[in-house]
């Protein structure tokens, strides 16, 4: 192969891998009506298909860097597209829901890999900075243009192929992923032995993993002694994860950080962004299917301008910054974001197509001003040598806020339908009262974001 030929290589696998992992986190929010139906799951269940995909990612991203330090980065991105297609693999086969959930949980593993470890390799290879500046922006825009594409793509192939089509798509894409990136990525000159604190990461994820299980198995009163064993067992791991990082040599998080107020106040946005940005697809998906009775590509259709305005208002974002503080660009977007799910409360079943599109689209503007202002205030808030941390730090709280999300909206949406019922709500009107009480959720948690912001 030409040695001009692997910088086209490289991008394409890197382009290609992200969409993957960003298209596959998306579309199967749409497949939830077909997988419902197949499986005759209830809603814990369905909350179990994107949260056990949100729980490796969340759980094992810090680790990675220590570990492409060890094994070199191509290595281990190479390892994580296997991975992914394995996972892959797993969900198409699933004959029952349980095989479903552990191809979903394979996946989560090699997306913690691939996603943080495509912008590390874009910086290693492109040394320059102007060169550095303007691969790291297209990938970045690229993202971006993969979340308008996964709610397309993913309703039409559910509505037409059965949602097994979205796993089944990844194997060839994943095999030619595989090619591209072992010709075009250079392997590692030199590895080393980074100092990493497993035990950790151990902690951590143990504790996120009851804690999601105790929430969710909530709504199963029959699982009662299963609660409280998670409930007891999330005790003990925070506890043994907070003594870790108060005296690991290493800790996962430097103990200075945690002094830091304006570290601490623009990553409990990063959380809010998760639990209330990230986590709305979910709830949107559900209510398009169930209430409006949309198939999975007309929901696709209709979900897709929020996505829209969020990437182009990503990419516009620094020629704002150049007119407007970040401060007053994030505090913009947390406001229209906000208003944006409280005005949801409006939606009924047969609500006009434009009332969603344009409460769609204004959330997208929201979110689309709070990734890159909340990610740019995190960065500028740190030391230079805490960079690493605090983007690890960053991208895991979001990941995490997410996983929290579906798991406390999906159990609060099951248990208020529930009462709705209890007390003589047909089932579609208590349904209706749970999307309610979620949106207007969400959009608090945004207003009461602003109140983190911090200016100089």
């Amino acid at each position: 192969m030409k040695a001009s030929h692997k910088p086209i290589y490289l991008i394409a696998a890197l382009y290609i891998s992200t969409f993957l992992c960003l298209v596959d986190l998306s579309s199967v929010n749409l497949a939830l009506g077909s997988i419902q139906d197949e499986f005759h799951s209830d809603m814990a269940d369905l909350q179990w298909v994107i949260d056990s995909y949100a729980l490796s990612l969340s759980s094992l991203m810090l680790a990675v860097g220590a570990v492409s330090q060890r094994i070199g980065r191509k290595n281990l991105w190479l390892l994580g597209v296997v991975i992914f297609i394995m996972g892959s693999v797993i969900c198409a086969l699933a004959s029952n829901f349980s095989l479903l959930i552990i191809g979903r949980l394979v996946q989560g593993v090699a997306g913690a890999v691939l996603i943080p470890l495509a912008l590390a390799i874009i910086a290693h290879h492109f040394q320059q900075p102007q060169d550095k500046a303007r691969e790291i922006g297209r990938w970045s825009s690229f993202s971006a243009f993969s979340l308008i594409v996964g709610p397309l793509m993913g309703g039409l192939m559910v509505h037409h192929f059965g949602w097994q089509s979205i796993f089944w798509l990844n194997l060839p894409v994943g095999l030619l992923t595989l090619y591209l990136g072992y010709c075009g990525i250079e392997v590692d000159r030199e590895t080393s032995s980074v100092p990493f604190d497993y035990l950790g990461l151990l902690y951590s994820a143990a504790a996120v993993a009851t804690l999601t299980y105790s929430i969710i198995a909530l709504q199963q009163a029959h699982w009662g002694h299963w609660l409280l064993l998670c409930i007891l067992l999330f005790v003990a791991a925070t506890m043994a994860f907070a003594w870790r990082q108060k005296h690991a040599q290493h800790p996962l998080i430097p103990n200075h950080l945690f002094k830091n107020k304006r570290f601490l106040a623009y990553n409990a946005i990063s959380f809010i962004l998760g639990f209330a940005g990230y986590s709305s697809l979910f709830v949107f998906a559900l209510f398009y299917q169930n209430q409006v009775q949309l198939s999975a590509a007309q929901t696709g259709w209709l979900i897709a301008p929020q996505f829209l305005t969020q990437a182009v208002v990503s990419i516009a974002f620094a020629k704002l910054h150049q007119r407007f503080a970040v401060a007053h660009l994030l505090k913009i977007g947390l406001a229209i974001s906000g208003l944006a799910l409280l005005a949801m409360y409006s939606f009924q079943a047969d609500s006009s197509l434009a009332l969603f599109i344009v409460c769609g689209a204004l959330m997208g503007i929201g979110v689309g001003l709070i990734v890159p202002g909340s990610s740019t205030l995190i960065m500028s808030s740190v030391d230079a040598e805490d960079g690493n941390f605090a983007a690890a730090i960053l991208n895991t709280l979001r990941q995490l806020g997410m996983t929290m999300g579906i798991a406390v909206l999906g159990t609060g949406m099951t248990m208020i339908a529930a009462l709705a019922q209890q007390h003589g709500d047909s089932a579609q009107h208590a349904e209706l009262l749970a999307f309610h009480a979620a949106v207007l959720l969400m959009g608090a948690l945004f207003l009461l974001a602003i109140c983190f912001v911090r200016h100089r």
